[in-house]
């Protein structure tokens, strides 16, 4: 019994060490061994108390400090349960490998073409062709080319925001801008805000920089405005962190006039605003972004990845004028500086136009497969867009997501629930995310969303052996 072996921690206690402290230590072990495995839900705090002769604030001063650590998850009325870590959470929801048996609706994905290797191929054979190429030999702490800043610049004015010089940064991709962006404003302690069901790299990042994450009321529009307020009025928030277009994991696409009411309230209150657009290149229409509106007090944050080309993990931020020097010294530290090579790529295909032509493409291609997933699962869709890379979709109330998960990966079929996204403390929909971009042929394709249709429709087992 876990209880016993945590009693002989307590009793062991000597000199100035604390009961507390080693409680912590003790669950905190069991932890890491699996003893008590992800999911596990620890025994309620006044039976720990009592079994082990301590103040129930003892125990409640431990499960804090796990819960800060992020070893468990505290759910008022249910319980502390032992939390996955964010590696192992993505892992079982997200194929790290490919399985040519599974069709993988797990990963966010644009579909990859022919196109794109011939135009792969095509900028290769023209570097492999060039006697001076000074990005293959570039090793210094810069914020990138200025040939590359500048093809930066083009690039973001096509998506409505502006730059200059000073206040850009080339990077490693968009979860790059965004580790840059948090590490320039946040610390241990410090709040911050995004939506109740967010990409699990800022869940992860909450881990890492020891800041604490705090999700906002949503709908199929984003962010709820006077919740923000809210938050922001009744204590101390340093950062929003968003995706205002095609979030991750609703495709919620914001409009123009709630972007421009959580502007307002930033200002207001002097929030940073660190808006993740790296699906912004997708829809062929959508309102500027946030950051535009405030530009001296938002980070905007995109990539090549999700638009252009999935290897191509280049990356471009803006930020606050006032932050530029803080925000270069972070990229210093933290990768020297970003993968010239590939810089040099993204900004040729932005000269020749190639970036563009493989975005309208992509567009097009998304929609036949949104079209058909519209046709296919449209009365269980809560969230899609013609351009997005996913789409959101209900659970049917006889069934529980995870079981739905489980049974649809028996099946080959790889989706994602919604635990990846949740931000602690907020409620669970029952939800799955599926993703268009899966690699397979068309009526591949075709036959797992009609599998899909197929086990929404279809009530599980009564015993779950899995």
């Amino acid at each position: 019994m876990v209880i016993g072996q945590w009693r002989d921690a307590v009793r062991a206690v000597h000199g100035v060490e604390s009961k507390y402290k080693r409680l912590v230590k003790a669950i905190a072990g069991d932890i890491e061994s699996t003893t008590l495995p992800a999911g596990a839900r620890l025994p309620p705090q006044r039976e720990v108390a009592a079994e082990l002769s301590i103040s129930v604030q003892t125990v409640t001063n431990a499960y804090k400090e796990l819960e800060r650590q992020g070893l468990i998850r505290c759910e008022v009325g249910r319980g502390s349960f032992v939390a996955a870590r964010v590696t192992e959470t993505m892992s079982n929801y997200m194929l790290d490998n490919a399985e040519r048996s599974v069709v993988d609706f797990s990963i966010a994905r644009i579909i990859h073409t022919p196109e794109h290797d011939a135009a792969w191929r095509q900028v290769c054979a023209t570097l492999a062709r060039l006697d001076d190429q000074p990005w293959i030999r570039a090793f210094r702490p810069i914020a990138g080319f200025e040939h590359h800043r500048q093809a930066a610049i083009a690039w973001l004015a096509t998506l409505g925001m502006p730059a200059s010089d000073d206040t850009l940064l080339v990077t490693n991709g968009a979860a790059h801008a965004i580790f840059l962006a948090l590490a320039s404003l946040v610390g241990p302690g410090d709040t911050v805000l995004c939506e109740s069901l967010t990409d699990h790299g800022v869940i992860g990042l909450a881990n890492v920089l020891g800041f604490t994450l705090k999700g906002l009321e949503i709908d199929e529009y984003g962010i709820h405005p006077e919740h923000f307020e809210e938050m922001c009025d009744s204590e101390r928030v340093t950062a929003l962190v968003c995706t205002p277009t095609l979030n991750n994991p609703t495709v919620a696409l914001m409009p123009d006039s709630r972007r421009r009411a959580i502007a307002r309230i930033a200002e207001r209150y002097g929030v940073y605003v660190i808006e993740d657009d790296v699906y912004g290149p997708l829809p062929a229409t959508r309102p500027a972004p946030i950051a535009s509106l405030i530009p001296e007090l938002a980070f905007y944050c995109t990539s090549m990845t999700k638009s252009v080309l999935a290897g191509l993990r280049i990356g471009y931020m803006t930020m606050p004028r006032r932050l530029a020097l803080r925000a270069e010294s972070v990229l210093r530290v933290s990768c020297w500086m970003a993968t010239s090579p590939m810089a040099e790529i993204a900004t040729r295909w932005i000269n020749d136009g190639t970036a563009t032509r493989l975005v309208q493409l992509q567009r097009e291609r998304l929609s036949k497969r949104q079209a058909l997933l519209q046709e296919t699962l449209g009365s269980y869709v809560l969230g899609a867009h013609p351009h997005a890379l996913s789409a959101w979709l209900g659970v049917p109330s006889h069934w529980q997501a995870d079981r739905l998960v489980r049974e649809l990966r028996n099946r080959d079929i790889a989706v994602t629930s919604t635990d990846p996204f949740l931000v602690r403390g907020a409620d669970r929909p029952e939800a799955v995310r599926v993703c268009v971009g899966a690699e397979c042929s068309e009526e591949t394709y075709a036959a797992a969303l009609r599998t899909i249709r197929h086990v929404f429709e279809q009530f599980p087992q009564v015993h779950d052996f899995d």
